[in-house]
């Protein structure tokens, strides 16, 4: 008969213990990156004057920063992850990024959530050495000053970095910033970045006997939602025949390739952020020649039209004009003003924000005027903010400005390539 087996004692679960007296080792690493902080921010001294007890409490109000966090049943690509991982590393590395800017100080993100949680370990059960450490540390007090104000804006650094990269037409991506409470093996708090994926809003129009796929656009907002952008039926002045108050819009992949190519020098993260923003904050209307233009704007300059039409209950936007383009309240004053025809215009160069920027017109008041009265002269005001690549040529105005005078010579006639050699010219022969 079998020896019957003894019946195994349920193992006593190890008591976990998350105090900061705990894990010395990495309370020495932690209390390093708070005493470099510290001497960053005019403050080294005042550190000096810890106790023991005050340098276990601040570890025990400890923060750390997690890596990117993805979903195991959510599709991404790998170069969105490491965008998203660059853009997170960076985030919370590089000074350039920092919230809290000042002369004075060069901090980081995390520096500055170091800091933050610093003060907040000073114990308050202690009135007077509470009250003491306020003032110790003084320039770290007035430097985080109301945290809240800087989280929110951490808030909205991730918003933009999703806001100025969805295109919609393919994964829609929201990244997350949260900080959570880690109980064990110590006492701490984690700022945890995650990465979700959902699916576009994809549907067909039919143009020309082709089917072309659409995609509705939409925004994340600071509180990480995702919101689809819709036109008011209203606006549209009775050329929509449905019974919805609202209508998705949506825009086909050649809208974005002329946008993204006719507003250079622009880097298409800005073009991208600046079509979402006007979009979610001021989408208005306009009607001209038949056609239902929304206009777009560089915060209060007008860059040009997207045109857009009704199908299906919806509102498409089909592609995009810049404001010098024939179809346009502005390009066809252009036309009138100066003759050029569509094809000219576009032969000249003229219909890209390109050739507009750091233009030199000092010498060329025609050219100003000219393009005053057709109500484009802002064009020759836009600034950018970074630097632009340059191909070594700058557009040369005076040759277009004689060849208006010339009365409108036919584009390719005798002659017509001496004048397409003036329209640029080197930057080193300009004086």
């Amino acid at each position: 008969m079998a020896k019957k087996r003894k019946k195994a004692k349920p193992q006593v679960k190890r008591k976990q213990n998350n105090s900061p007296y705990n894990n010395s080792l990495l309370r020495k690493k932690y209390l390093k990156i708070v005493e470099a902080v510290c001497e960053k921010m005019n403050c080294a001294d005042s550190y000096k004057l810890l106790s023991k007890e005050e340098k276990i409490r601040a570890f025990g109000c400890s923060v750390f920063v997690l890596k990117l966090k993805t979903y195991k049943k959510q599709h991404y690509t790998s170069n969105c992850i490491k965008f998203f991982e660059d853009f997170v590393n960076v985030f919370f590395s590089n000074p350039r990024n920092c919230v809290c800017k000042s002369k004075a100080i060069e901090l980081t993100n995390y520096e500055v959530l170091v800091a933050n949680y610093f003060i907040t370990s000073f114990n308050k059960d202690y009135p007077e050495r509470h009250e003491f450490l306020m003032d110790a540390f003084q320039p770290m007090v007035e430097y985080i000053g109301d945290f809240e104000t800087h989280f929110v804006k951490m808030i909205q650094h991730y918003a933009f970095s999703v806001n100025a990269t969805n295109l919609f037409d393919d994964n829609v991506y929201i990244l997350k910033l949260n900080a959570k409470v880690r109980d064990y093996p110590t006492l701490r708090m984690n700022w945890e970045s995650s990465l979700e994926s959902i699916a576009p809003r994809e549907s067909f129009y039919e143009e020309e006997g082709r089917n072309r796929a659409v995609f509705q656009l939409g925004y994340v907002s600071n509180g990480f939602e995702m919101n689809w952008i819709f036109a008011r039926t209203k606006d549209l002045k009775g050329l929509y025949k449905g019974k919805k108050k609202y209508l998705p819009v949506c825009i086909q992949r050649h809208a974005y390739y002329r946008v993204l190519s006719r507003l250079k020098p622009f880097y298409d993260t800005e073009v991208v952020w600046t079509m979402n923003y006007h979009l979610r904050h001021d989408l208005h209307i306009e009607f001209y020649n038949g056609r239902i233009l929304i206009p777009l704007y560089y915060f209060e300059s007008k860059l040009g039209y997207f045109v857009t039409t009704i199908n299906k209950n919806r509102l498409i936007i089909k592609t995009f004009l810049f404001l010098t383009h024939h179809s346009t309240p502005e390009g066809d004053k252009l036309g009138e003003i100066s003759g050029l025809s569509k094809e000219e215009i576009s032969y000249w160069k003229i219909d890209t924000l390109q050739n507009f920027i750091d233009a030199n017109l000092r010498e060329n008041e025609q050219m100003k005027e000219l393009f005053e009265k057709a109500g484009l002269s802002h064009l020759f005001d836009m600034q950018i903010n970074h630097g632009h690549e340059s191909d070594g040529k700058d557009y040369n105005w005076n040759a277009l400005s004689q060849y208006i005078k010339r009365g409108k010579t036919e584009l390719f006639d005798e002659g017509a390539e001496d004048v397409e050699e003036l329209l640029v010219e080197d930057v080193n022969e300009i004086e």
